[in-house]
């Protein structure tokens, strides 16, 4: 009995994934990393997010230790920033070399991939569940056929009726993705889906968009799916704070040297802070994502019987994508990043550490040197998770109403009419 037991711990793993270098245990539900900062130009002043009418945010410390605390970055700009870091070009959403094969959605003027550009879920402030991702039209594909024979099975649960699908205007008009969405969770009604098919949006995103599976995503679209439980929270958070602060105001003024702008002279305050210590800090959810279903089918639903699971290489893509999202940054940091005009930040050295589950001590040192120098295998690991290298990207063909046409001509006109007379706001602030 003895030996049997000894035998069977020795072959039990101690950890779910080891990237980099950086092995995650089993059963471990946070990870949490924190990055010392400090002022790239050595001038302690720093500006802070905040807006015009309220200022930087800052808040006392409930625990009176780290005296007044500022919002340097938040929550979603930080957000904004682990997603810009995976992008080879910004401005069309392509994904860099890294991630090669990692799903994602491009809209096109005509639906095909050399049309003319108009956004994507890797850029698009919703990722796939857009408005106007979820309103581009399906070109071609399993997608398409799979709401085609959806459509033509629709049944009323109740009287075993074939229900009456509203058919597209034209014969050349393709049906819109969020029809296929309600097709892959098995929804007859735009605000109802069984409770059962839930978890399918979790293998859903993983299929056309896994980046959003670690930021979230809410799909609603007005009078098309109205179901609000299709959604999931961030399962990487960050934000950067600075801690014993002190408050710092900075007068300025703007001249006009013409002599044309109504304010002729205008004297103007800058809020600025000074901070003791400046931290970035991260958080994965690990508990988060391996709650998720990213393995229940393919596009029409069916369940997968003969071939094996791909939850857990998919669990191991995502957590592998997470670390390198956070090291990426890091590295942007080491040599220093302008968040601001007056707020330009870089690593302290040796400042990073790393807690699993609990922040508790000093923390273990964060090699993210090693773990961005391993995110050359995410190819390899993109491989074993079954993801169609089709859908990167998979695209849609974007199509505007002719109502909304005929709305943003009506729009042009009263803009151009304003502007004659209209002052920038740009114009009256101070910076």
């Amino acid at each position: 009995m003895t030996s049997t037991t000894t035998e069977s711990s020795a072959t039990t793993p101690t950890s779910m994934l080891t990237f980099g270098g950086f092995a995650i245990p089993v059963k471990c539900r946070r990870i949490f990393i924190t990055a010392q900062l400090e002022p790239s130009n050595g001038d302690p002043r720093i500006q802070p997010t905040g807006f015009p009418d309220l200022g930087p945010v800052l808040y006392a410390d409930p625990a009176e230790k780290l005296g007044l605390i500022c919002l340097i970055e938040s929550e979603a700009s930080m957000a904004n920033r682990l997603e810009d870091v995976c992008l080879a070009n910004k401005y069309d959403g392509t994904l860099r070399d890294e991630l090669q094969g990692v799903p994602y959605i491009t809209l096109t003027a005509d639906g095909k991939r050399t049309g003319e550009f108009k956004t994507a879920s890797t850029i698009d402030g919703h990722r796939f569940a857009s408005e106007y991702i979820m309103c581009g039209h399906v070109q071609a594909g399993k997608e398409l056929t799979g709401i085609q024979t959806k459509s033509a099975e629709a049944v009323a649960p109740a009287t075993g009726k074939k229900k009456a699908v509203k058919e597209p205007k034209t014969g050349t008009e393709k049906p819109e993705f969020v029809r296929f969405v309600q097709s892959y969770m098995g929804m007859t009604t735009k605000d109802r889906c069984p409770a059962a098919n839930v978890p399918r949006m979790f293998s859903l995103a993983m299929e056309y968009d896994p980046l959003s599976l670690l930021h979230g995503f809410q799909i609603s679209v007005k009078d098309k799916l109205t179901f609000v439980g299709l959604r999931s929270p961030r399962a990487i958070t960050a934000s950067i704070l600075g801690l014993n602060c002190q408050r710092i105001t900075v007068p300025g003024v703007r001249l006009d040297p013409i002599g044309t702008g109504d304010a002729g002279q205008a004297i103007f305050q800058k809020q600025r802070v000074s901070a003791k210590n400046i931290e970035a800090r991260f958080c994965i959810d690990v508990g988060l994502l391996a709650s998720m279903t990213l393995d229940c089918g393919d596009t029409e639903g069916t369940e997968k019987v003969s071939e094996p699971s791909l939850q857990e290489p998919r669990l191991k893509l995502l957590l592998a994508i997470a670390m390198a999202k956070i090291a990426w940054l890091l590295l942007e940091l080491k040599t220093g990043l302008r968040l601001r005009t007056d707020c330009d930040l870089r690593l302290v050295m040796d400042g990073t550490r790393y807690w699993t589950d609990r922040i508790d001590g000093l923390g273990t040192a964060f090699d993210f040197k090693a773990i961005a120098s391993a995110s050359k295998s995410l190819p390899e690991l993109v491989k074993q998770c079954g993801l169609d290298p089709n859908r990167s990207p998979f695209v849609l063909k974007h199509v505007v109403s002719k109502k909304k046409d005929a709305k943003s001509l009506d729009e042009d006109v009263t803009e151009a009419d304003d502007d004659e007379g209209a002052t920038s706001d740009a114009e009256d602030s101070g910076e």
